[in-house]
């Protein structure tokens, strides 16, 4: 089976000069945690086999501005693979963007950026943006966001990476 865990955990974060960026789209987080985020979701990949297990996504709110997305999964032999990534969320008319590092004991200096939709109140399709459109603009904070704000709407800088089914919460056993 192919990698299980590396639905978000590889896929998104860990894939070297893949989706990684050296600055967030903005300094500081400045936009209000999107509440339709939180919660529990079961995810997919949106290229690999339809056999492949479902990788669990947990969105927490940190701040009011900030969020934790912590993933697990398990692989074909039963090892449990975990993630844990900080979030924040940048306004490029139309549309809000995810900013998203590692946390770990020395916090990733690596960023990806995700635009996420919702197809239905309880399925979200996320995309990433690929770095490889931007790798010949100038390396500051300011120069990427005004590029991929400039390419916002064009399909090219994004890799379809999953899309994520609601859990519903447990209800509690009488």
């Amino acid at each position: 089976m192919k990698r299980v865990s590396a639905v978000l955990v590889i896929a998104c974060l860990g894939l070297p000069a893949c989706y990684d960026f050296d600055f967030p789209l903005d300094a500081t987080p400045e936009v209000r945690v999107d509440e339709r985020l939180l919660g529990t979701w079961r995810c997919l990949p949106a290229d690999e086999d339809a056999d492949v297990l479902p990788l669990t996504l947990r969105v927490e709110k940190k701040t009011g501005t900030t969020m934790v997305w912590a993933t697990e999964s398990v692989e074909s032999d039963g090892k449990k693979e975990t993630g844990a990534y900080e979030a924040f969320g940048s306004t490029l008319s139309p549309g809000t963007f995810l900013n998203l590092r590692e946390v770990d004991e020395k916090t990733s200096a690596n960023w990806t950026f995700l635009r996420y939709s919702f197809l239905l109140p309880h399925v979200m399709r996320v995309e990433l943006v690929k770095d490889e459109p931007f790798e010949k603009i100038e390396k500051s904070q300011k120069a990427t966001r005004k590029a991929i704000e400039k390419r916002r709407n064009d399909p090219a800088i994004y890799s379809e990476f999953c899309v994520c089914l609601r859990s519903k919460p447990k209800t509690p056993s009488p």
